[in-house]
């Protein structure tokens, strides 16, 4: 199989903005007229499917298996079983699963358990060798794989784990998704994260109702890989970003220009955007409390940088942003 350039994954994204909260939005080619007329909606129309209405959920609820209860996968798995689906759950560190223990859900004792007595596996796991132990080490996600199994890794992994594992997956049997998601613990919490899926979409089709548990919007990408190579391509424009608004204050502050004020014109320009505005007025304010975690932007830009290399593909300035996060 060739390499996947990470562009390639997504044609039906163009004019996508990310948010405040790093998420991914419409419009998909053109904005569709809202509601009541007057105007666009910002929210693009579904790729995959209707996911509106109970006539898309199945009759018998498809039994879920969540790995991975952390920052993420704690609001997560929460709204999977708010949303009625039976539930196990698994996370190595066991005080992790003890408030959905609490609410009579089943926590396994190894990832291989969480799958055999699941339809649906999803993970939601922060480092790359973690991820791939759960899925392909002793006790993992496809020792206890059984037929008509889903496995669904909405961890960010690169497009070279996400393939290794889809490969190691279709062997067993087993569809597998990697659907990385747009946004942070916010919205994880309301239930509104941007899925971007790569695999087959049948498979898609078939955990549709799993997935709309937890987002309000899903795109189909393309082959296994590509919903990697999306999360890569987003978190490569979230990083360079911080970086650029940050040296911009620098250079002014340094300059003698008033930073409110600096804010306010530039939020008047082109480059006006809600992490010119947020992280913006965060930085001039002095707060740096923690929304994503440094070290997990270091492992996005050595991720980018591995996809950089595996397409052939040079990044220069973002090689350099690679050094600033890494040094930091």
């Amino acid at each position: 199989m060739g390499t996947l350039a990470p562009f390639e994954a997504v044609p039906a994204l163009r004019g996508a903005k990310i948010d405040a909260d790093g998420q991914l939005r419409g419009p998909v080619g053109p904005l569709h007229p809202a509601p009541g007329g007057g105007g666009t909606q910002d929210l693009p129309r579904p790729i995959v499917g209707d996911f509106s209405s109970e006539a898309s959920m199945p009759e018998t609820k498809l039994r879920v298996g969540f790995i991975g209860i952390g920052a993420m996968g704690t609001p997560m798995s929460h709204n999977i079983l708010k949303a009625g689906f039976p539930l196990t759950v698994y996370d190595r560190i066991p005080a992790r699963t003890a408030d959905l223990a609490k609410r009579g859900v089943a926590v396994a004792s190894t990832c291989a358990e969480t799958a055999r007595k699941s339809d649906v596996v999803i993970t939601m796991i922060g480092q790359v060798a973690e991820e791939l132990e759960a899925v392909l080490g002793t006790g993992g996600v496809l020792e206890g794989a059984h037929p008509g199994l889903t496995l669904i890794d909405t961890s960010t992994v690169g497009i070279v784990a996400s393939r290794k594992m889809a490969s190691a997956a279709q062997e067993r049997g087993v569809a597998f998704l990697d659907s990385t998601v747009s946004g942070s613990v916010g919205p994880a919490k309301e239930g509104t994260l941007c899925f971007m899926v790569g695999g087959d979409p049948v498979a898609l089709d078939g955990v549709r109702p799993v997935l709309r548990a937890m987002g309000d919007r899903i795109y189909h990408v393309g082959p296994n890989g590509a919903g990697s190579a999306m999360k890569v391509i987003v978190n490569l424009m979230i990083g360079m970003t911080v970086l650029t608004v940050a040296e911009t204050l620098t250079l002014g502050r340094q300059a003698g220009l008033d930073p409110r004020q600096m804010l306010e014109i530039l939020g008047e320009t082109a480059v006006n955007s809600p992490h010119l505005r947020n992280k913006g007025k965060m930085m001039i304010e002095g707060r740096f409390e923690t929304a994503f975690a440094l070290k997990y932007m270091q492992k996005d830009f050595d991720l980018i940088m591995e996809a950089a290399h595996e397409t052939k593909t040079p990044l220069f300035a973002s090689a350099i942003a690679h050094q600033v996060y890494t040094a930091a």
